[in-house]
């Protein structure tokens, strides 16, 4: 009796490390840890702390420059994931840099990724003219990268918004990462501007609205507006694309638009949804990021542009 105890425990035991054994070898091998780049206040130094292989791409040091013009708080550091794509630390959240994707315009929208989001360069220049069908620079936004920045559902916006004084009227617009005190720096200035030229007032006499958590029109993703981050003037003075039939889209002008208030808000770090060809022209967003890669990137309205008469 005890000779067999003894021979099924010591069977046992051989068989748990004949078990061992075979787990050894037939497991998946232990992904690595992403290797990290910590962010000290130099793009530069932090860019050539990246492995030779990263350094062919011409943009990622003026993309991450003008993120940290916009968001002085929010860039934390570099990671190369197990399978080599850089990812970008954004605000305690990590986003991939380049997914490495070829992907359609409606792609590039829906699924954007960092490099994306500055694919087109927001032109400085005005007047603006025509435009080239799909010539939509700041339109491709990361909802994570935004809901991180200024909150990540209605009542998180709601909490960060406050009231801002602007031509006239109480609105309410998010005080994250200086999009509140830019709205008053723009309403200043407009105010400056309406005293010398009060046939501009109509364009702000009445407003279309801020914060308002909602989808964009004919699409799953989040408007702007939703982040407390947009206003939108007076719409009887506005031209928006999905108004307009196809034909006139390839014709459109924004040439009718203040020149003077279009430079007002660019100049505080809001694009106008007029240098867009899908054109929104009442609308204006917070997008330092995006006035800060145009500044060192300048470019002029594509060539395929075609001269208004």
């Amino acid at each position: 009796m005890h000779y067999l105890a003894r021979s099924l425990r010591g069977g046992f035991l051989i068989n748990l490390f004949a078990l061992l054994v075979a787990n050894l070898f037939s497991a998946e091998p232990v992904l690595s840890k992403n290797q990290r780049f910590e962010y000290h206040d130099d793009i530069q130094a932090l860019a050539r702390s990246l492995p030779d292989s990263f350094h062919h791409d011409e943009k990622l040091v003026s993309i991450l420059t003008a993120l940290t013009a916009g968001y002085p708080e929010a860039l934390q550091g570099l990671e190369i994931s197990s399978d080599q794509r850089l990812v970008v630390c954004l605000t305690g959240q990590k986003f991939i840099y380049d997914d490495g994707l070829t992907k359609t315009f409606e792609e590039r929208l829906d699924h954007p990724d960092i490099k994306d989001m500055f694919y087109q360069t927001y032109p400085l220049a005005n007047p603006t003219d025509r435009l080239p069908k799909d010539f939509d620079p700041g339109r491709y936004r990361i909802e994570a990268l935004f809901m991180a920045l200024y909150g990540e559902s209605e009542s998180a916006v709601a909490k960060n918004c406050v009231a801002v004084e602007f031509c006239g009227h109480s609105v309410k617009f998010n005080a994250r990462c200086g999009a509140a005190d830019a709205l008053r720096a723009v309403s200043g200035d407009l105010t400056t501007l309406l005293a010398h030229k009060p046939e501009l007032r109509a364009y702000v006499n009445k407003l279309a609205g801020t914060f308002n958590w909602r989808k964009i029109a004919g699409t799953e993703r989040l408007s702007e507006h939703s982040f407390g981050t947009a206003i939108d003037l007076n719409v009887e003075k506005a031209a928006y694309w999905r108004w307009q039939s196809p034909t006139q889209m390839e014709t459109f002008s924004r040439k009718n638009w203040p020149t003077e208030i279009i430079e007002n808000f660019e100049r505080h770090g809001f694009i106008w949804g007029g240098k867009w060809w899908h054109f929104d022209t009442m609308h204006f967003e917070y997008r330092p990021e995006i006035i800060a890669y145009a500044k060192s990137a300048p470019a002029r309205i594509p060539e395929t542009q075609t001269a208004h008469p």
